[in-house]
């Protein structure tokens, strides 16, 4: 189960971050991470549903463990954020707010795409 969860964490960040690189070659820095928050739910939608689709009857309670789930890939997708704009730019800094918002919006996210799974399969 972990091995999956994992897969489905780094489904979500690995996006987020695929999008924030394609988006970063045509517009700046500062308006891309006024857009995250939107890339990160999205993301944390698909992470989600992926959760559900591939453990489907495995998870005992589907709602937290996709809330959880949601909240550790927006604390991932932060700090690798945080990282390499750091080492692009040298005044970049996101701060704790920034962190709280992109956990709120990944965990939310994934709860309602694991809403949405559970739904069209049905469990």
């Amino acid at each position: 189960m972990t091995v999956s969860a994992l897969k489905s964490i780094f489904t979500g960040v690995g996006g987020t971050l695929v999008l924030a690189v394609f988006c970063s070659t045509f517009m700046p820095m500062d308006k891309l991470f006024f857009i995250l928050p939107l890339l990160i739910a999205f993301n944390g939608a698909m992470s989600g549903y992926r959760l559900v689709e591939v453990l489907k009857n495995k998870i005992f309670s589907i709602p937290v463990f996709s809330f959880v789930l949601g909240v550790g890939g927006g604390a991932a997708t932060f700090a690798i954020i945080n990282f390499t704009g750091s080492m692009v730019q040298d005044v970049f800094s996101l701060n704790m707010y920034d962190l709280l918002i992109y956990m709120a919006v990944s965990g939310i996210t994934s709860y309602l795409g694991a809403k949405l799974a559970v739904r069209y399969f049905n469990l």
